[in-house]
């Protein structure tokens, strides 16, 4: 009598244990990469708004400096933002102002037709916010303590020292005014679309200059 053999393969089948446990292989694996790619997007956009907060800092300061006549910028009141209008109202003047004033300083700056406070927020095109603010010191002879005073080596008469009262006439605010004192802040969060005054952990960063009366 002959037997014949059969061979039954058994079949075997991937387990839920088994598809877990590679799930979790290649989490392992890519966990890293991932964190890397999320770490180098937080560095560009970082680098991004601060670029972006020393560019406007920059445009602010140099138009400030050197094409806002002199008498249009006005110190504040105590720990108020300076403000900038015409106080001769002269028309061309005026429409640079208007024109101006809203992109250095953005979104609130504007008091009036004529007049702006140096406070404003700006939003870049990628959306996060912005705030500039300006304060503007009058280093005038009334109030400073120590009152400034200017030297001039005259090759005849010697060294020649003048105080600001002897150099320039009174102001619109009654003052002896040579130089103003100009603090620029740009406010920035590093979180799109939230206010920098809402932001504990929002950045700043800092500009002064010294703008004298050159018209006299």
């Amino acid at each position: 009598m002959t037997y014949y053999t059969k061979n039954i393969l058994k079949k075997h089948g991937i387990t839920f244990v088994e598809v877990m446990l590679a799930f979790l292989i290649l989490a392992l694996v890519f966990l890293p990469i991932f964190s890397f790619l999320t770490g180098a997007v937080k560095d560009t956009e970082k680098f991004y708004t601060e670029t972006i907060a020393i560019s406007r800092a920059k445009f602010i300061m140099d138009t400030m400096m050197f094409q806002i006549p002199w008498r249009c910028l006005r110190q504040g009141s105590s720990g108020q933002p300076g403000q900038i209008e015409d106080p001769k109202g002269v028309a061309g003047v005026k429409s640079f102002l208007r024109k101006v004033v809203p992109r250095m300083f953005g979104d609130g700056c504007q008091l009036s037709t004529n007049k702006f406070v140096c406070d404003g927020l700006f939003k870049c095109r990628k959306g996060f916010l912005y705030r500039a603010r300006a304060k503007i010191v009058d280093l005038d002879y009334d109030s400073s303590a120590s009152p400034i005073q200017l030297s001039i080596d005259d090759p005849v008469n010697g060294l020649q020292i003048f105080d600001i009262n002897e150099l320039v006439s009174k102001d619109a605010d009654d003052k002896y005014n040579l130089i103003k004192k100009i603090v620029l802040q740009i406010k920035w969060s590093n979180h799109k679309g939230t206010d920098p005054n809402d932001d504990p952990r929002a950045r700043d960063l800092f500009l002064v200059g010294f703008k004298s009366n050159l018209d006299t």
